[in-house]
């Protein structure tokens, strides 16, 4: 990303705060088959895979229910999670999506084989302008808005969001 790039985005992420914010971030529900957003944005980022040598893994289930979702909203959020996950992967290794239902909710599962996440940072993730600390992170780019960003979308469409990471330390 060159530094006009990432101008653009700090702004549009500046724009989607403020919107938020003023409680004028808008979703249309609709029922959304995920299968096709997710596909959408695994094809869109395939140069960010293929320039990191990252392999992206994807097998749904054919009979996975709809979901209720803006599915432009929902292609942001993934968007900014697959991102992270490829971004935060030093070398080669793998992203994982993958579904499941639970309680008659659909989950669906953003997994890398990227650096982790101390645990002190764990709490603030989804903080506004939050970035993680440590030097395996500090050269990597970003705003440190956009998980805030995604939260809100999240919930805005009645999700919940959350992540685990087995770096402890």
């Amino acid at each position: 990303m060159n530094s006009n790039q990432r101008l653009i985005q700090l702004v549009n992420d500046l724009l989607e705060v403020a919107r938020s914010e003023a409680g004028r971030l808008a979703v249309q529900l609709v029922p959304v088959d995920v299968i096709l957003p997710v596909k959408a944005v695994l094809s869109e980022l395939k140069p960010l895979f293929d320039e990191k040598k990252i392999r992206p893994v994807y097998e749904p289930a054919s009979n996975l229910p709809k979901t209720l979702a803006d599915e432009l909203r929902l292609k942001e959020v993934l968007i900014n999670l697959i991102g992270n996950a490829i971004k935060y992967t030093i070398g080669s290794g793998t992203v994982t999506v993958s579904h499941e239902i639970k309680e008659k909710e659909l989950i669906t599962h953003i997994k890398d084989t990227g650096i982790g996440i101390p645990r002190e940072a764990q709490a603030k993730l989804f903080e506004k302008f939050y970035r993680v600390q440590d030097s395996r992170a500090r050269e990597i780019t970003g705003t440190g808005l956009g998980l805030f960003i995604v939260k809100i979308i999240v919930e805005k469409m009645n999700g919940q969001i959350w992540f685990e990471s087995d770096r402890h330390h």
